[in-house]
């Protein structure tokens, strides 16, 4: 099929999708904590399902089930990561404040009650870290991209540390996990970073045919004594350091 039919079929199906998504969580998103974790069940299936439409092959490395009540931390490589991981994890996502002011997609990523981040503000900062720790307290997953932006893939750029300061003080799990999309050099990036135009790109990967990802889930780690600036350290270097081997050594590194 030619990727102009694949558009075809899949951005009316992509639509009700998006509807009928939305208009289910109209009816659960209201509440306390049961409610959050509601909308972490609710954010698996919108992604499974969108990666079911759009042909977005996840393989899995290690046992997701396992991954409970932490910060998952992840590499950053495309929008698709967040369909990738919201179809294999339950997760609360952390997206950036200016997200919230977009027209329509604004108010539907609202409906997930994830905790936005404003990095201009001291204030919401103290606010940010208070909703990191909650989130943990009631053992529902938060994932983190701490690299702060996309990277074109050949390596993990340095982390930020202050998504680290929740897990440092309280002691919480951190699960690493690595995403690595497959493609032939030949191809056209899936990868969206630097300047990139966002509705060319989409239009790009909706008429994929398949698009292959892999997921590596990383041993679990316990901050046990580490401040915020080491761990961002620690598990950055480790991160890396598998990353490279997944890639057959030809990653290269920006820390």
């Amino acid at each position: 099929m030619l990727p102009f039919f694949r558009r075809l079929i899949r951005i009316p199906i992509l639509l009700v999708w998006f509807a009928l998504l939305g208009f289910i969580s109209l009816f659960l998103v209201i509440g306390g904590w049961c409610a959050v974790r509601r909308m972490t069940r609710m954010a698996r299936i919108w992604g499974s399902g969108i990666a079911r439409i759009i042909g977005l092959k996840v393989k899995v490395y290690g046992d997701p089930s396992k991954v409970h009540g932490g910060i998952i931390v992840s590499n950053h490589q495309s929008y698709l990561d967040i369909i990738t991981h919201s179809s294999v994890f339950p997760i609360r996502f952390s997206p950036k404040r200016e997200i919230a002011s977009w027209p329509f997609l604004g108010w539907y990523l609202a409906l997930s009650r994830p905790i936005w981040i404003n990095r201009e503000s001291k204030q919401d900062s103290i606010r940010t870290l208070e909703q990191y720790k909650k989130t943990l307290e009631n053992d529902i997953n938060l994932i983190v991209y701490p690299e702060g932006t996309t990277s074109d893939g050949k390596g993990i750029l340095p982390f930020k540390s202050t998504p680290f300061e929740a897990a440092s003080a309280g002691n919480f799990t951190i699960f690493p996990i690595l995403i690595r999309y497959i493609q032939d050099p030949s191809e056209y990036t899936v990868g969206w970073y630097g300047d990139m135009t966002l509705l060319p790109h989409c239009w790009y990967v909706i008429g994929r045919k398949v698009t292959n990802v892999e997921i590596y889930i990383l041993d679990p780690i316990l901050p046990e004594g580490k401040n915020r600036k080491e761990l961002a350290v620690f598990i950055h270097d480790l991160m890396e350091k598998e990353y490279d081997k997944v890639n057959g050594g030809k990653a290269s590194g920006h820390a």
